[in-house]
């Protein structure tokens, strides 16, 4: 990945980039020669391993030096991969997107607000320490105010510790989902600024300038762990298919849909795993035509987005009718209303908003208020660094373009789409928001959001925001899920397209067990086996 698409993914793991479960555990399956997407790296550093070969029959992974392997502040998405092997966190999101303790011993809240947490005894950090509850403050108010979980964060007002082991967290409101984020990795009190600080995960670097981790000596499951040493490989984004093929990568991480793509011409197990991040079509209200909620809606009953899902975004089986996942576990499909014609539901509401064509050019006129007409043209930006999206942009457009909307699609690269989307300069986006595993979609909802670009944010989701998020049984959180997906449906403040799913690539019957999830591909690593004797 370049420094674009970097930038790129600030905004997606923050809150959003306008341009990470399902019903059962997700296995291996076998899959033929495809298409996939790597990333790359930032932020150099003069103290970095060396690069040194890897060799066949070793468990290697890929690695840039050049980059901070910290956690917090780290954006190589191939850094970020390696960094769930060196640190873990109070909780971590399963592969069905479920909460599970990991740091955490027990913790308690009485009204959603204040959350008490209490730390595991005796958890050994790489330095030769062991964490205490000034590490989880200090790590957590670090996170607040720097990096990749800044916003996810916004809703804490306080974090303190009561004594080593104890620590207590204060929201501005009540979320009964809040410790799903909190899979935020920990580090060593007063380790910021380091490029690879103490945590207490299975791994450590085998020494300064040795591409190489070993085990841990101090983790608590020392004796479970796979293999005894994971080798590092540094290599650039045209060297990955051949390395995979011939079995010096043992593990590659995809994000499917990105926007640099290596073949694979060798047969190998993927494993998918479900994420919270959202594709949708945003919508500028500062245009006159799309003030009008009916033609928002009806521009969103014109997509099909399992088709678009099938024939242009491959391996991204999770279409999004709702601005729910189906994967969100109260999920229910009854509020999709299936029984209702698209197409007709469309007709009905472009008629209501008075859009007709008056001049019989085959597109619709809208009123301009003094009794004349104008020929609806809206103009649609998409980063063109992603074909995938650039194709999916056309494809909407060409729809529209049937029932008499104009649409222009505009391709333009990171810093110009961004220029346009801070200036107004645009009718419609192609966006994507990496959602906390709460799915807060207060950042494409509200006005005070500094991602509301096209004005569409309102005080009038607040309500339905905070009743989803401060529910205390299943029954109202599924009741207040349902009231907040119908009015994002009436409104169309914007149109979810998909949630996206990210895939980790091995060599077919090197590794059983693995089961990898938005908080780290390496998330259960003491489960894994691994036969070396598989990886050529």
């Amino acid at each position: 990945m370049n420094k674009r698409c970097t930038l790129l993914i600030i905004l997606l793991l923050g809150s959003v980039l306008l341009l990470q479960g399902c019903l059962f555990a997700i296995e291996a399956t076998e899959s033929l020669p495809q298409t996939i997407a790597q990333t790359s790296d930032i932020s150099p550093s003069p103290d970095a391993p060396v690069r040194s070969p890897a060799e066949p029959g070793q468990f290697t992974i890929r690695y840039v030096p050049d980059s901070t392997i910290n956690p917090i502040t780290c954006l190589s998405r191939d850094n970020i991969v390696l960094s769930s092997l060196l640190y873990e966190s109070l909780f971590t999101l399963d592969a069905n997107l479920n909460v599970e303790p990991v740091l955490c011993d027990d913790w308690s809240t009485d009204d959603f607000i204040t959350y008490v947490f209490v730390l595991k005894h005796d958890i050994a950090m790489s330095d030769g320490s062991y964490l205490t509850a000034d590490d989880v403050v200090y790590t957590i108010r670090q996170a607040m105010q720097r990096g990749r979980f800044v916003n996810r964060l916004s809703t804490i007002r306080s974090i303190v510790s009561d004594d080593d082991l104890t620590v207590t967290i204060t929201l501005n409101s009540a979320n009964n989902k809040f410790i799903r984020l909190l899979d935020v990795p920990i580090i060593k009190t007063g380790s910021i600024d380091n490029m690879i600080p103490p945590g207490t995960g299975p791994y450590v670097f085998a020494g300064p300038g040795i591409m190489r981790l070993e085990r841990f000596s101090g983790y608590r499951d020392f004796a479970k762990l796979p293999v005894i040493d994971i080798h590092l490989l540094e290599c650039n984004d045209n060297e990955i298919a051949e390395l995979f093929d011939s079995g010096v990568l043992s593990l590659l991480w995809d994000d499917p849909s990105d926007t640099f793509d290596v073949i694979l011409n060798r047969h190998n197990e993927a494993r998918g795993y479900d994420t919270t991040t959202l594709q949708f079509i945003g919508f500028n209200t500062r245009s006159i035509i799309l003030r009008d909620e009916d033609v928002r809606r009806a521009i969103g009953s014109s997509i099909n987005r399992q088709h678009i899902i099938d024939t242009i975004i491959p391996g991204q089986p999770l279409a999004a009718p709702l601005a729910l996942p189906s994967t969100y576990r109260l999920y229910d499909s009854q509020w999709e209303q299936t029984d209702v014609d698209p197409l007709r539901e469309m007709s009905v509401l472009l008629s209501r908003a008075g859009l007709e064509d008056h001049d019989n050019d085959s597109f619709l006129d809208y009123p301009d208020g003094f009794g004349g007409f104008h020929k609806i043209s809206l103009n649609f930006i998409v980063n063109s660094e992603n074909t995938y999206k650039v194709n999916a942009a056309h494809r909407f457009s060409d729809t529209l373009r049937l029932y008499g909307i104009e649409i222009i699609v505009r391709e333009l690269p990171w810093e110009s789409f961004l220029a346009a989307l801070e200036t107004g300069f645009f009718d419609l986006y192609y966006g994507e928001i990496a959602l906390g595993a709460d799915f807060d979609l207060s950042p494409l909802l509200m006005p005070n959001s500094h991602l509301n670009y096209g004005l569409t944010g309102s005080d009038t989701y607040r309500p339905f925001i905070e009743d989803f998020l401060s529910a205390q049984t299943d029954f109202e959180e599924h009741e207040a899920a349902q009231r907040l997906c119908d009015r994002i449906r009436l409104d169309a403040p914007f149109i979810p397209i998909l949630y996206k799913r990210y895939v980790v690539h091995t060599p077919i019957g090197a590794i059983s067990g693995a089961i990898p999830s938005q908080s780290g591909v390496f998330n259960n690593f003491a489960d894994w086996t691994i036969d070396l004797t598989m990886i050529p």
